[in-house]
């Protein structure tokens, strides 16, 4: 199903007209509700989205590439794959001597040569060549972010990388609905539709809790 199919749905329940409520209003709202949403949950346990994952540190190999598990869903038999958003927060050189935090470098700072790193696309370069190969010796933490979605991504595109969410999805369908009747000002089935949202969204707040995603470091092949 997609977010436009969601959409259709919650319009034929509450008896709502895309005249009266168009499609484009109603999606901003609801990428504005994901969002909150999002918030909520990292309010609740901060946690929820830092992920982190260790790759052993090669010898004179200065990129790495950064990669995750795909995360896939079946569609109408079909293999759906989403895309994974994340801002990179943390990166960590670990060696005998301790561990160290590494500088995310400026153009100033790479021409200056600090000990640090840059990010490419989808690549961690280090500034200063490994002399040797260190089992487990980079560490990256980062924490996943949410996809602004649009009205053809498909129902799996909802907090794609966290399968534990999946019966929560519930909780933004519940939310537009209220949005939906309090628009036609249909008050008493808004006030209804709200307390029904309400209790997803607490039950998915005490549902909640930390988990370890798997993720993964390759490097660069030549």
């Amino acid at each position: 199903m997609t977010i436009e199919e969601i959409f259709k749905d919650a319009y034929e329940d509450t008896n709502t007209s895309r005249t009266s409520y168009p499609y484009e209003k109603a999606l901003r709202k609801f990428n504005g509700m994901y969002k909150e949403i999002y918030r909520m949950i990292v309010t609740t346990q901060e946690n929820y989205f830092r992920t982190y994952r260790n790759t052993d540190l090669q010898e004179w190999a200065t990129e790495y590439k950064i990669e995750r598990e795909q995360t896939s869903y079946i569609e109408d038999g079909e293999t759906v794959y989403v895309p994974w958003i994340a801002k990179v927060e943390k990166v960590y050189l670990i060696t005998e001597n301790g561990q160290e935090l590494l500088k995310e470098l400026s153009d100033l700072e790479q021409v200056e040569g600090v000990r640090g790193y840059v990010l490419k696309d989808n690549h961690i370069i280090l500034n200063r060549v490994p002399e040797e190969t260190i089992e487990g010796g980079l560490r990256l933490e980062w924490i996943e972010a949410v996809n602004e979605l649009t009205l053809e991504d498909e129902e799996g595109s909802i907090f794609p990388n966290q399968q534990d969410l999946r019966d929560f999805e519930s909780v933004l369908v519940a939310w537009l609905k209220v949005e939906l009747r309090e628009h036609k000002q249909d008050f008493d089935k808004a006030d209804r539709a709200r307390n029904l949202y309400e209790q997803k969204k607490e039950e998915m707040k005490r549902y909640i809790t930390q988990r370890v995603q798997s993720i993964y470091f390759s490097n660069v092949e030549d």
